[in-house]
């Protein structure tokens, strides 16, 4: 099984994470994969959730867990000298969860309750109607959650799942902060695969991406005072030669406070108080967006000044100054996600689940250093085309 170290840390703390091939995108039954793992510290077949949940503080401990589309983890992060105590109750966690009925009923109204408020946000409906546009309803990346699937998911599914997926064949480790070769036997002791299953490489099934054609989609929020305003395009995966300096790209247009988006649309229009564009990826389909929240009269000015901004991206070239505000933004940005091993741990977990490569990071600052303004205006010319963006707004009309 993989085991990455990532060190030294000053303190003596450690940071292991157990990270499964686990993710919505290997579900069969909707919900399975964020319930499974919402539901891991919700007691063992030898503890009880009170128990349990007390012999974890009484270590000091921290367990912390996460699904998203691709993976689902565990973090725990622990004093060293707790380390074999921690990592017996991580094992009990992961392994040895009986999903108990009362329990996973608790949870599930408590998060049907938190998914009925999120329906009220116009952010959350864009979201939705934006991945649903680009990847597909039909597909784990643009399927929206309604409230029947909270009611209809069963424990037995969740079992099912669990029994699946969440096995030492079907993981990775990361250890990151002081003298993180130390938790390898304990590791051993705790997390190796059994000679009949095998550590493998995860199995990723393919997924057919039929997502919308590119247009305008306004989405019915009644009785709100703002707006959502989304605009988007299709991207590239972290694995295409363009997708560093497509980074750099979005920087320049909503990355960071100085970028033209803010410039334009907070500090002279006023018409938010803050527009951010970002481009990342799923396993097989990546993605660009600009987002920001404003009353529901500036919502076409808003599209209007995205498009203005963009199209002299298109048509101008970057000067010298600009260039030079955004590859120190990029470097401090790049410094303060490698301050500390914890942080370092995040930040390689991108790499390893995309398999970008082990020198991601290095590339990138070759990248922000090297690239010209004549790149980034090929790159908005190829990858910001108007007539290809889906235009989403929610709010009420």
């Amino acid at each position: 099984m993989p085991v990455y170290l990532i060190g030294n840390g000053t303190v003596d703390l450690l940071r292991v994470e157990f990270v499964f091939n686990a993710g919505q995108r290997m579900e069969k039954v909707h919900l399975t994969a964020t319930t499974t793992n919402a539901m891991l510290t919700e007691g063992t077949l030898m503890h009880d959730a009170v128990s349990l949940n007390d012999l974890i503080d009484s270590t000091g401990a921290v367990f912390n867990q996460i699904a998203d589309k691709d993976t689902a983890s565990l973090v725990a992060v622990t004093l060293s000298r707790k380390l074999e105590e921690v990592m017996a109750l991580a094992g009990e966690v992961l392994f040895q969860p009986p999903f108990p009925e009362r329990e996973f009923r608790m949870m599930q109204e408590k998060r049907l309750q938190a998914f009925l408020t999120g329906r009220q946000k116009t952010s959350v409906r864009a979201r939705e109607e934006f991945y649903r546009a680009l990847c597909g309803e039909t597909t784990p990346y643009g399927r929206v959650t309604e409230a029947v699937d909270y009611k209809s998911l069963t424990t037995e599914e969740v079992r099912k799942f669990h029994s699946a997926h969440y096995t030492p064949g079907n993981m990775y480790i990361t250890v990151a902060g002081h003298k993180p070769e130390q938790a390898l036997p304990i590791l051993e002791r705790y997390f190796a695969p059994a000679p009949a299953t095998p550590w493998h490489e995860p199995v990723i099934p393919e997924i057919n991406f039929t997502g919308s054609r590119p247009g305008s989609i306004f989405c019915e929020v009644n009785d709100t005072v703002q707006s959502t305003v989304r605009l988007g395009w299709k991207g590239i995966t972290r694995d295409h030669r363009d997708y560093q300096a497509l980074q750099v790209a979005t920087m320049i247009l909503g990355g960071y406070f100085g970028s033209r988006l803010m410039r334009n649309i907070r500090e002279e229009k006023g018409y938010t108080y803050g527009i951010h564009a970002a481009a990342g990826a799923f396993r097989g389909i990546g993605y660009i967006v600009i987002m920001t929240d404003v009353a529901n009269t500036y919502r076409e000015a808003t599209v209007s000044e995205i498009r203005k901004e963009i199209n002299r991206l298109r048509d101008e070239e970057v000067d010298a100054t600009e260039m030079a505000m955004v590859r120190n933004h990029i470097m401090g940005e790049m410094a303060r996600m490698f301050d500390g091993p914890f942080a370092v741990a995040e930040a390689i977990r991108g790499v390893i689940d995309s398999n970008a490569g082990y020198d991601y990071y290095t590339r990138l600052a070759e990248t922000v250093n090297s690239i010209t303004p004549g790149k980034i205006k090929e790159l908005f010319n190829t990858y910001f085309n108007p007539d290809d963006a889906y235009e989403i707004i929610a709010g009420a009309r």
